[in-house]
C-alpha cells in the first residue's frame, strides 16, 4: 500500500441529466422507426406487453416496456446504438452536466454512468464520451434476441444505489466521498447516499427535495427558475 487516497466515484445518470429530454431510448427508438427497423409487429408487441403489465406497473409500465426490441438481436441492437450515438448524441446533451464529466474524468475520479437505459444503449453513450464503466437495464433476453418481459434488472431507484455501493466496495471507495448527478425523484436514493449530490434539471420533486436539503442544482428546476451548481 502506498497511503494514496482512493480514487473517488463520480456517478452521472443519462437521461434528463447528461442528455436532454426526450431520452436516449425514445430518441433512439425514433431513429430507428425513421429507418423501417421497427415495423407493424414490434409496434403491437409494445402495445400487448402494455396491455399485459399495466395492472402490474401502473404508469409506470412505459418505463418497463422495452417491445420495440423485441426479437432484434443484442448484437444488432449494440450495432445500431453505436451508429445512432456517433451520429447524434453530442448534440442531445446537456452542456453544463457534460463538462462536469469531463472535469472529473481530467482530475482523475472513476466516472460512472449509471442509468436506467438499456445496458448497449448506455454502453453507446459511455463509448462516445469516453467513459469505461456503464451500469445499464439489463433487457430480458432468450437466445440471444430480445423478448417480450419486463427487464431482467432495471437500474432505477434502490436499484441504482444498489449499483452504485457494489461498485464502491468493489473499488474500495467510499459513497460518502462520491458525486453523483440525476434528475428525477427516482434518483433520489442515490443522491441522498452519496456525498456530492447534484439535481441537474430536477423535476418538481426532486427540486423540492434538493432545496430542502441544501443540495445544489443545475440547470432549470422543474415549475421553477433556472439554477447553476456551484
Amino acid at each position: 500500500m502506498n497511503g494514496s487516497a482512493p480514487q473517488r466515484l463520480a456517478l452521472f445518470d443519462i437521461d434528463g441529466t447528461l442528455v436532454r429530454a426526450p431520452s436516449t431510448e425514445k430518441r433512439f427508438a425514433l431513429w430507428l422507426l425513421l429507418r423501417g427497423r421497427i415495423g407493424l409487429a414490434r409496434l403491437l408487441a409494445y402495445a400487448v406487453f402494455s396491455l399485459r403489465y399495466l395492472p402490474q406497473y401502473g404508469l409506470g409500465v412505459f418505463a418497463k416496456n422495452k417491445s420495440l426490441l423485441w426479437r432484434r438481436t443484442a448484437a444488432s441492437a449494440r450495432s445500431l446504438a453505436g451508429a445512432w450515438a456517433s451520429r447524434h448524441l453530442r448534440k442531445a446533451l446537456f452542456a453544463p452536466c457534460f463538462k462536469r464529466l469531463q472535469a472529473h474524468l481530467e482530475r482523475g475520479d472513476i466516472v460512472v454512468l449509471l442509468s436506467g437505459a438499456p445496458q448497449f444503449l448506455a454502453e453507446a453513450v459511455a463509448e462516445e464520451l469516453q467513459v469505461s464503466t456503464v451500469l445499464g437495464t439489463r433487457c430480458a433476453e432468450r437466445n440471444g434476441r430480445f423478448c417480450l418481459a419486463p427487464p431482467a434488472l432495471h437500474r432505477v431507484g434502490e436499484e441504482k444505489l444498489a449499483a452504485a455501493r457494489a461498485l464502491a466496495r468493489q473499488l474500495g471507495t467510499r459513497l460518502s466521498s462520491a458525486s453523483a448527478y440525476g434528475n428525477a425523484i427516482s434518483d433520489l436514493p442515490l443522491l441522498a447516499a452519496c456525498g456530492c449530490p447534484v439535481a441537474v434539471n430536477p423535476d418538481s420533486k426532486l427540486g423540492a427535495e434538493a432545496r430542502r436539503q441544501g443540495w445544489r442544482v443545475m440547470g432549470a428546476q422543474a415549475g421553477g427558475g433556472s439554477h447553476a451548481a456551484v
